[in-house]
Parts: C-alpha cells; sequence; structure tokens
C-alpha cells in the first residue's frame, strides 16, 4: 500500500488532452451585421463667461495755448527784414555810393518803414519824424483811393467822371441826379463832417464809438486804447494780415511804397488836366492809340516857324 502510493507520488501525471476548439459560425448571408456601436459625442466644452471690458476713465485733455510766434527776422514767405530796417538797410542810392555814417542823416536810423536815407532837405532835422511819417502815410492813403476814383468814373463815362469837370457838372446841375443827390453844399457840409469826426477819432480827441467790422463782429471803442493810431490793428485787421510782428514790418514797407507811388501818379494826373484839359483815360486811350504821335514830346512840343 505504502509502495503504491510512493510510485504514485513519482509518477508525473498525464497531461489531460487538449479540447479542440469549436468551428466559428459562418454569418448568415441573410442576417444583418449588427450595427456599429455609436461613438459617444464628444462633450461640449462649456464656453467661458464673457468678461466686460473694463472701461478705462477718460482723460481731461488740456489744450495747451499756441505759442507766441517770435520775430525771427524774416517772414513767411522768406522776406529778410534787414534789407528794410536797420543800417544794412538799402539807400535811396546803389550800394557803395553813399556812407551810412557821413552821407545818411542819423535820425534816419532806419527803424521806419520805407527809411531809404533820403532827406535832402533836412526836414526832420527839427526831431518831428514821427508827425511826418503820419502826415506822408496818410496822403499816402489818400492818393491810393484817389487814383481808382479818377481813373474809374471817367473809363465808365459816368456824368462828371472826368475829374476837371466834376465841380462844373454838379454846379451847372448836369450830373442827371436828382437835385438834393447834386447840390454842391449838401455834400461839402457832409464831407466836412465826416473828416473831422474820423480825424478826431484818429487823433484821440474823440472817444471812438462802438461799431462792426466783418469777420470780426462787434467791437467797442476802448479796443483801440494803446495801439498805433497810423496802424492800429485789432477790429480793423479783417483778415489778420498783420497777424505777428514781422508780417505786420514787411506790410508797411509794401504800403508805404505803393502809396508813394500814387502820390507821383496824383502829381501826373495833376500837371496832365492842366497840360491837356482832359482826364487820365482819355490821354492814355490816345497814347494807345498814337504811341509816337500822342506823348509828352509832342504835346509839348512848340510849334516854331523856320526862319531864314
Amino acid at each position: 500500500m505504502a509502495v503504491l502510493q510512493v510510485n504514485a507520488f513519482f509518477k508525473k501525471a498525464a497531461p489531460a488532452p487538449a479540447k479542440k476548439a469549436a468551428p466559428a459560425k459562418k454569418a448568415s448571408p441573410f442576417k444583418k451585421a449588427a450595427p456599429a456601436p455609436k461613438k459617444a459625442a464628444p462633450a461640449k466644452k462649456v464656453a467661458p463667461k464673457k468678461v466686460a471690458p473694463k472701461v478705462a476713465p477718460k482723460k481731461t485733455v488740456v489744450r495747451k495755448a499756441a505759442p507766441v510766434r517770435k520775430s525771427s527776422g524774416k517772414r513767411g514767405d522768406g522776406v529778410d527784414l534787414s534789407k528794410w530796417y536797420g543800417p544794412n538797410r538799402r539807400l535811396y542810392l546803389p550800394a557803395g555810393l553813399l556812407d551810412i555814417n557821413t552821407d545818411v542823416p542819423s535820425y534816419l536810423d532806419g527803424s521806419l518803414a520805407g527809411d531809404y536815407g533820403f532827406d535832402p532837405l533836412q526836414l526832420g532835422k527839427d526831431g518831428k519824424v514821427e508827425q511826418y511819417r503820419a502826415a506822408e502815410v496818410i496822403h499816402a492813403r489818400w492818393a491810393m483811393l484817389a487814383i481808382p476814383g479818377i481813373v474809374i468814373p471817367e473809363a465808365l463815362g459816368i456824368p462828371g467822371g472826368v475829374w476837371t469837370e466834376t465841380g462844373k457838372v454838379f454846379l451847372d446841375g448836369e450830373a442827371g441826379r436828382p437835385e438834393i443827390l447834386q447840390n454842391p453844399y449838401l455834400f461839402a457840409a457832409i464831407q466836412i463832417g465826416l473828416f473831422a469826426a474820423v480825424e478826431g477819432y484818429r487823433a484821440g480827441k474823440a472817444p471812438a464809438p462802438d461799431g462792426f467790422v466783418p469777420f470780426k463782429g462787434k467791437f467797442s471803442g476802448s479796443d483801440f486804447s494803446g495801439l498805433d493810431p497810423i496802424n492800429p490793428g485789432g477790429p480793423l485787421d479783417f483778415f489778420n494780415v498783420a497777424a505777428t510782428p514781422d508780417d505786420l514790418a514787411v506790410l508797411k514797407v509794401k504800403e508805404i511804397k505803393n502809396g508813394r507811388l500814387a502820390m507821383i501818379a496824383m502829381l501826373g494826373v495833376f500837371v496832365q488836366g492842366l497840360t491837356t484839359g482832359e482826364g487820365p483815360a482819355a490821354n492814355w486811350g490816345k497814347h494807345v492809340a498814337d504811341p509816337f504821335g500822342y506823348n509828352f514830346v509832342t504835346i509839348s512840343a512848340i510849334e516854331r516857324t523856320p526862319v531864314l
């Protein structure tokens, strides 16, 4: 019994026969294939909550005042002021012919517009150069107004347009206007009153009245206090043409040069009127029609009978 147990202990156990796998069943062609399992839909991402953007507080913009333009010696269009003012300005003779220290009066120091050092009669030696300048500017402005006032009415053929006949036409009642509008005494009284008022305001003898000007609006008479009586600017500078000191300096030169030319033109109108008895428009028309037959030489020539 013990021997059998020992043999059984050492005897290898025979492996159990492997079971054959059952053959796979063929799918029936008549059976529908089972549908493939649906894929799970991807989880929707949760959109982050929109956070309202922070509004930056508005900053109060403080505008700085525009800087005051300083005089640079040159105007915006490149004009050099040293040509018209100061010791190196242009003189009435070409450079090199005059010595500014000996030939030019000391009171003409180049501070005035249009100062070419010309004063052969030494009128400014008495120290009244500023007063003479004021008178010159006023006469220059009247001459610049008078030239178009003489030429245009004559060229248009207006009755009384020829300046040598204006007074006669009005006195004779031939102006073709209502009697009250051609009364010379009435117009003389009106002109004297207006001139007296304007000169009183300009000289400061009467306070300037309030008024209205284009592009500026209303102004007060006190706006002219402290301004130059010859070139006040302010409310009278409608288009701001003298916005800077340089602009004003150049415009003063241009004004006095054109004014002097107008005064010479007025002198020519007077001489022509006395010589020909006609106005400048008629003289000019005849000269253009026959330049060589109607000119200063032919008009002033004296007819002489040849003597043997």
